[in-house]
């Protein structure tokens, strides 16, 4: 009977460590998650703000350097632009946000390989 005991109590020891490893691959995942979010919302934010200031103070000098005439036409040429150039960095943005693999692909991954190789040694 101590026989049985030992294994039953060497499996779930098993189970246990396994456990323990998946969660600690989890937990790797997720920090380097949390770091890739905040590398691309500080590279977002920076960008954005140089292109920003970029692209206003180009508009200013195009509007400026333009005859007193043509100035309207100068200014809704670049609206339009602008528009334009938007909406393709919007749908472009949406794009790269629809590729990302799920959360914990790796983990999900590993758990469905031990469920298999635990049927595959149970039968």
């Amino acid at each position: 009977m101590s026989g049985l005991r030992d294994a039953a109590q060497q499996v779930l020891a098993d189970v246990i460590d396994i456990g323990r490893t998946r969660l600690e691959l989890a937990t790797v995942e997720i920090e380097e998650e949390r770091v890739r979010l905040s590398q691309l919302l500080l590279g977002a934010c920076v960008s954005l703000f140089l292109l920003f200031a970029g692209v206003l103070l180009g508009a200013a000098w195009l509007v400026v350097w333009s005859p007193p005439d043509h100035r309207l036409m100068v200014l809704g040429a670049l609206a339009l632009g602008f528009l334009v150039a938007g909406a393709l960095a919007a749908w472009r943005w949406c794009q790269c946000a629809a590729a990302k693999p799920p959360m914990l692909h790796a983990t999900l991954a590993e758990l469905r390989r031990d469920a298999q190789d635990l049927k595959a040694a149970a039968t």
